[in-house]
């Protein structure tokens, strides 16, 4: 029986393991009822265009992964070299970017999603997103509370970000509030292509 004492919440420490965090996201992704759509069941991971200027989060148990997380950067990042490397030896199709983060692509008030990211100039900023946890370690929420933990701490005490935002389904937001997260003032919960419903909410570095 695994020993759940045993994992490790960290970045990937190889392009090896970037990719693993990859293959879990697409597996889980592939087998939710609710996500299977925004995956390409022909391919072996799960990419975007936001997955090259991001951070990259695991949690592992003996060195596989079993959950995975990301904060996007605006701009590069120390992952982007490996992610560079993932497409082009992979073969695989990244769509330009048009926006610096995912939910302003999707957000419905794109008056108050620009708004909101010009308040927030001159600060190191991310958004979180792309949660995805092994099906064998959901249940006791021992996986999701330390993944959820840690991250933010690596964002805040690693990474230096001040903010962090990102959407959230209604159900998962009780537990994100947990560790700092809060409704993002103004924002408007909604529903897109059929997922549930989601709001978007934010951390503050307060160090």
């Amino acid at each position: 029986m695994n020993d759940l004492n045993c994992i490790l919440f960290r970045e990937p420490n190889s392009l090896s393991e970037l990719e693993s965090l990859l293959r879990l996201r697409f597996s889980v992704y592939s087998n939710d009822a609710f996500l299977s759509g925004m995956v390409d069941e022909t391919a072996l991971f799960d990419i975007s265009e936001f997955d090259v200027n991001a951070y990259h989060f695991g949690a592992f148990l003996n060195n596989e992964p079993i959950a995975c997380i990301r904060i996007t950067n605006a701009t590069e990042t120390s992952f982007t070299p490996w992610m560079h490397q993932i497409v082009l030896q992979n073969k695989l199709f990244i769509s330009p970017k048009q926006t610096n983060f995912p939910f302003q692509a999707y957000y419905p008030d794109k008056l108050w999603s620009e708004r909101f990211i010009q308040s927030l100039e001159g600060k190191k900023i991310g958004e979180v997103g792309k949660l995805a946890i092994h099906t064998k370690f959901r249940k006791s929420g021992t996986v999701l509370f330390g993944l959820i933990e840690s991250f933010v701490n690596y964002c805040t005490d690693i990474q230096s970000f001040e903010t962090g935002f990102g959407v959230c389904s209604l159900s998962l937001a009780r537990y994100y509030k947990r560790f700092g997260f809060s409704k993002t003032m103004g924002a408007q919960s909604f529903i897109y292509e059929g997922l549930p419903e989601a709001n978007v909410l934010r951390f503050d570095n307060v160090n």
